[in-house]
């Protein structure tokens, strides 16, 4: 009989654990969403002379560069004359 108790009590503790414990997984609904964004940058060739493609890119962003604070101070001189009519 004290061989027969704790066996009885290992194989039927096991059995109330079980029915007590509820899985909180099976309940609830996995949502996952997923982005995945590519981005492709343009690289310009090294070409055979890199200083004169380095000068190219340099005149091309100075040009920009002009032409942008050359649209700003034109928008600041419209400004101005709006402001004095």
């Amino acid at each position: 009989m004290k061989t027969l108790a704790p066996f009885l009590v290992f194989a039927i503790a096991p059995l109330f654990a079980k029915s007590q414990n509820t899985n909180v997984a099976d309940k609830v609904e996995l949502k996952s969403k997923t982005e995945i964004k590519v981005v492709i940058k343009k690289i310009d060739r090294i070409s055979n002379n890199p200083l004169k493609q380095n000068k190219d890119i340099n005149a091309k962003k100075s040009n920009d560069l002009i032409s942008v604070e050359a649209y700003i101070k034109s928008l600041q001189l419209k400004r101005k004359a709006d402001l004095m009519s």
